[in-house]
């Protein structure tokens, strides 16, 4: 396990943070990691590559999908044409994570009394109701396969 899987990224008060929803969920991500956001596109399966993250080529870079639906706990993922991929970018990795809408940029606020960072969460935001902050750069460690490492 390497050092960033091993600890949460960390969160400053104040730091602007990007509120993206997938189905009823809403969750947060920090600005610094969002390079960009594209239209909503086909992902692909790489021939002859083991299984894993579908991919999307991205300006040349095969980049690795996340459905962040299912990363909140969607037991189906159903993808449509308006939704939209937040390209993500940490620690020399690059991925793509498919949401309905990008809807804002909210000042972190450290929700009181709510749960500790854990698995992809990094922390919580909005004290009324609280979401969770995705912990990007473990996530792109996850997606990453083996000995792959885009630049930044």
């Amino acid at each position: 396990m390497t050092d960033s899987l091993a600890r949460p990224d960390t969160l400053q008060p104040g730091e602007d943070l990007v509120v993206v929803r997938a189905g009823p969920w809403r969750m947060l991500l920090p600005l610094r990691h969002v390079r960009q956001i594209h239209p909503a596109a086909m992902p692909a399966a790489q021939p002859g590559v083991p299984a894993g993250a579908p991919v999307l080529d991205v300006a040349g870079a095969l980049l690795p999908v996340a459905f962040a639906a299912a990363l909140a706990g969607s037991s189906e993922v159903r993808l449509a044409a308006d939704q939209q991929l937040v390209e993500l970018a940490a620690g020399g990795l690059r991925g793509l994570l498919w949401v309905d809408a990008a809807e804002d940029v909210v000042p972190h606020a450290p929700a009181a009394g709510a749960a500790a960072a854990s698995a992809l969460v990094a922390g919580w935001s909005c004290a009324e109701r609280p979401l969770a902050v995705l912990d990007v750069p473990r996530l792109l460690e996850l997606l990453a396969r083996p000995g792959e490492k885009g630049t930044t």
